[in-house]
């Protein structure tokens, strides 16, 4: 098996249930054909709220409300959940801030 990190800042922490002022770090085996959809599935089936602010594993849609980030590139919409995993990647989820 081989490790991954998804990396959420403190304001989407909640939705793992945790407070934390500093980022919140998820350590987590994939498989060998793994993608961030699969990673997504997982996190989406076992967190309600990560269901409902962050993806759809029903729909396989991820909010338009959050940025997906795989080491250091910023994947488009399209590319989301078809994206492949490597051990050693870092996957970072961040909430989009809109304002004027």
């Amino acid at each position: 098996m081989r490790q991954v990190w998804l990396k959420i800042p403190p304001s989407l922490a909640s939705i793992f249930d945790k407070r934390v002022f500093d980022w919140f770090i998820i350590e987590k085996e994939i498989g060998e054909r793994a993608t961030i959809g699969d990673l997504l599935t997982e996190l989406a089936l076992s967190y309600a709220d990560f269901r409902k602010a962050v993806f759809d594993p029903d729909t396989k849609k991820v909010s338009d409300q959050v940025m997906v980030i795989l080491n250091d590139s910023l994947l488009q919409f399209a590319d989301v959940t078809e994206a492949k995993l490597n051990g050693g990647d870092t996957v970072i989820i961040i909430p989009v801030y809109s304002g004027g």
